[in-house]
């Protein structure tokens, strides 16, 4: 017998001699009051989890402070996934990394291209101290987000706050803006006679796009999202005995093409696959070199991010990051960083290479709950870890986008009143 049949049974029993007895008052029954929806009791445990984090416009402290803190020195890796755009939040993160550099943090993954991070890692170390802002505003080397001001000193905070000069910063991503620049690096390595014609091809067709764009300012004439495979695959067939560093812009400019072309073709999904195939790639690369115990930083898009399936419906370096972190026995904290509500974010014209204030909220989608909890006048950290039992996939009752955030990211951080970054 089981236990459903046997405790029906034994109620049945236990009535019977009721059911023979004289019939009595029978008490009022109480009122019962209804129960709280899914989304009350969600909103509830939103607000009984957060913290506030001080912002005096120089430093962060409070208690969201130190318990971030506290979860990236627990930390192999910390991912900091963000609404870009943000000026107090690269601040945040410099302020985080140097204080996590006694922790063993020693390399920091953004959301540029491999050869361009060592172009970036040459210019901190540069004896120049306008080294760096000469790459970054260089028509021919321009880097997508780190245009910004913000961006661009906390490349510099990071730097400063690691022992030694050695090469710290991971690409993790295609390249935006300079492909000129990569390819006047391949042009000054020594190569057969069939590589140089095969490059100066490549060099032409770039020249020709480029001068499209000055001429039109029309985004569709930036190389990269121009720019043919065939033209990179003519050029190492020529060129096969390339050095690593030749080998590694050939990559990124060969892959940067075939994403952007499917991107053009309103393919957006296979442009997405093949970029995170891409950016696992880089990041197994950096990886795998470098000392087991060294741990990692990471600053990107929240949807790179994210662990499980991205908001682009691929699964992103948020979900290769901890399985690696596990496999060296340690694990990794994410968080997401969003605008305050009402904020403006920098967000990219691509018809001029700047960065202009706008409402961007490319991740606010489903976040009412988090927004309606911020502490008044106060930056806000939300543990989504208590509210993960809350947010079952199984009930139906929690939207995706909010169901997603709690799970795939371990922390919610909302800048109430922040401002845009500003154009370096």
């Amino acid at each position: 017998m089981d236990r459903r049949t046997f405790l029906s049974m034994s109620a049945v029993a236990a009535a019977a001699p009721l059911i023979a007895a004289p019939a009595a008052a029978q008490p009022r029954p109480a009122v019962t009051p209804p129960k709280p929806t899914r989304a009350q009791r969600l909103a509830e445990a939103i607000a009984a989890n957060r913290l506030p984090l001080d912002f005096d416009g120089r430093r962060f402290s409070g208690a969201g402070y130190n318990w971030l803190l506290r979860r990236g020195s627990e930390a192999q890796a910390f991912l900091l996934g963000e609404e870009h755009g943000i000026a107090e939040n690269p601040k945040l993160a410099a302020q985080l990394f140097g204080a996590l550099v006694p922790s063993g943090y020693r390399h920091v993954a953004v959301e540029i291209s491999p050869p361009m991070a060592a172009a970036v890692d040459r210019a901190l170390a540069s004896s120049n101290p306008d080294a760096l802002r000469s790459l970054l505003t260089t028509p021919e080397s321009r880097i997508a987000f780190f245009g910004l001001r913000e961006e661009a000193d906390w490349l510099r905070s990071a730097s400063a706050a690691l022992p030694g000069k050695a090469p710290f910063l991971w690409g993790m991503d295609y390249e935006v803006g300079a492909d000129r620049y990569l390819i006047r690096q391949l042009a000054s390595a020594r190569k057969p006679a069939a590589a140089k014609q095969a490059l100066a091809k490549l060099a032409a067709a770039s020249a020709a796009s480029w001068a499209k764009y000055e001429q039109t300012h029309n985004p569709e004439f930036i190389y990269s999202f121009a720019g043919d495979p065939k033209l990179v695959q003519d050029l190492r067939a020529a060129w096969r005995n390339a050095g690593a560093e030749s080998r590694l812009i050939m990559d990124t400019l060969e892959q940067t093409f075939a994403i952007n072309r499917l991107w053009v073709e309103k393919k957006g999904y296979e442009s997405n696959l093949v970029r995170s195939r891409f950016m696992r790639a880089n990041l197994l690369r950096y990886w795998r070199s470098k000392p087991p115990h060294d741990r990692l930083f990471m600053k990107m898009g929240a949807s790179h991010l994210v662990r499980g399936l991205s908001m682009t419906d691929v699964f992103d370096l948020g979900t290769l990051v901890p399985e690696l972190a596990v496999a060296n026995g340690g694990r990794s904290f994410h968080l997401l960083v969003l605008p305050g509500p009402g904020t403006k974010t920098a967000n990219l014209d691509p018809t001029k290479f700047l960065y202009v204030p706008g409402n961007r909220d490319q991740y606010g989608e489903g976040m009412d709950l988090f927004d309606k909890a911020v502490i008044p006048g106060k930056f806000t950290v939300f543990d989504t870890a208590p509210l993960r039992p809350l947010a079952s996939s199984f009930s139906g009752d929690v939207p995706l986008p909010l169901w997603r955030v709690i799970h795939g990211f371990d922390a919610v951080l909302i800048m109430t009143g922040s401002h845009p970054s500003s154009n370096l």
